[in-house]
């Protein structure tokens, strides 16, 4: 099993992070110059179209009336990531960043950090493949300076201490897990096998990791937007496969001998960045949270 089943899914992440990197710097939340790279050539006009000032207003106002909040959940989920991720290697003196279902995403290259970083990235075989062709052809010069470890991943098939040998634990490294958008699509049984190898990692280590509410499984409709989505992964065959109660999500960390430092749902995260009355008229994903613990 890869981390994420199906390419899809990190195709229409890719667009939506293209889509808010195309509006005006003012604007948008962050900037991801290579999201475009991972468009599918069908959607390909509409990353181009929404180029245009005008013309990114309307996609994102179609998009939203398709998909209630999904690219606002995204815009503001991929800023909280990227803050998040700076601020703790410049705070706790992260030298390894190791990005489980990395995808499309590229933040190895785009974030602005004052020092090298040691990068690892873990994924389907053929996503990785298909990134790093991408990568090396429109940018070779930034990705081979770059220090990126690619390791290809099956979950199902593969012990965790397999594909990220002891090396990746020894005493100089301080590390910083990202595990965005990966949890809800693994099966339940692997979530807490991954949870059970963090906790191995030195007191200190940080995971970053996104998940959804585990009611948006059981009862999509109470969540505007939900049944959409639910509708939207499974022609990919994908499914919401795992989630938390949010209210038990101090005593599941604890039980892998972790704390819990953040825990933030969509709403707030959307408040932080667009402010109470704007956020206030935005619906969707409500369901989806981003966490922060620490092995203690």
């Amino acid at each position: 099993m890869s981390l994420v089943p199906a390419s899809k899914a990190v195709e229409y992440l890719a667009l939506l992070r293209a889509i808010e990197s195309n509006r005006p710097s003012q604007q948008r939340l962050f900037s991801d110059p290579y999201a475009k790279l991972f468009v599918p050539p069908v959607l390909k006009p509409v990353e181009v179209l929404s180029r245009l000032g005008f013309m990114n207003r309307f996609i994102s106002w179609i998009i939203n009336k398709h998909w209630t909040g999904a690219l606002s959940a995204c815009s503001v989920r991929t800023r909280l990531v990227d803050v998040m991720t700076v601020n703790t290697i410049q705070d706790e003196g992260i030298n390894q960043v190791i990005i489980f279902g990395a995808g499309y995403d590229s933040r190895a290259l785009r974030l602005l950090l004052r020092r090298r970083i040691q990068f690892v990235e873990t994924d389907h075989p053929e996503i990785q493949r298909t990134k790093r062709k991408k990568l090396e052809k429109a940018d070779p010069a930034a990705h081979n300076a770059s220090q990126i470890n690619y390791l290809s991943v099956d979950l199902h098939s593969q012990k965790l201490e397999e594909i990220l040998p002891f090396i990746f634990q020894m005493e100089h490294y301080k590390t910083l897990f990202i595990w965005e958008g990966v949890t809800n699509s693994l099966t339940a049984p692997v979530a807490p096998i991954a949870f059970e190898y963090f906790q191995r990692f030195k007191p200190g280590t940080i995971i970053i990791f996104t998940y959804v509410d585990n009611e948006v499984r059981k009862h999509p409709e109470k969540f505007p937007g939900a049944v959409n989505v639910t509708r939207l992964l499974r022609r990919g065959n994908e499914q919401w496969n795992f989630g938390l109660n949010p209210a038990q999500l101090d005593g599941f960390l604890a039980s892998y001998n972790m704390q819990l430092l953040h825990d933030l749902d969509i709403d707030s995260i959307r408040k932080m960045y667009y402010g109470e009355e704007k956020a206030a008229g935005m619906k969707g994903y409500e369901y989806y949270h981003v966490a922060m613990a620490v092995v203690k």
